[in-house]
């Protein structure tokens, strides 16, 4: 159980972290803030309640501890967030697809 809340405060953090980023911008709405936040979070959540559910199986290939488990859940999210910017037509990047 303690894994999984390892998850979920790693998200809480980077969702935290992401809200100290913006909101002292002057265009800041909480609307927007959610609707760019609220499906990384999810799928987030989602794989690394997998993933913590599964560390049985994931033991020889890499230990799942306290500390890994809340950082799948900052690094997680990170990247999920970084990917729906490549993909996103709005959002300058370097890469685009």
């Amino acid at each position: 159980m303690e894994y999984y809340l390892a998850v979920f405060a790693g998200c809480l953090i980077y969702v935290l972290l992401q809200l100290n980023q913006i909101f002292n911008n002057p265009e800041f709405s909480w609307k927007f803030y959610f609707k760019t936040n609220i499906v990384p979070t999810v799928l987030n959540l989602v794989i690394g309640c997998v993933l913590v559910f599964a560390r049985e199986d994931l033991v020889t290939i890499y230990p799942i501890t306290f500390i890994s488990a809340m950082m799948l859940g900052i690094s997680g999210q990170a990247l999920i967030k970084k990917l729906s910017n490549i993909f996103d037509s709005k959002v300058n990047t370097i890469v685009n697809i």
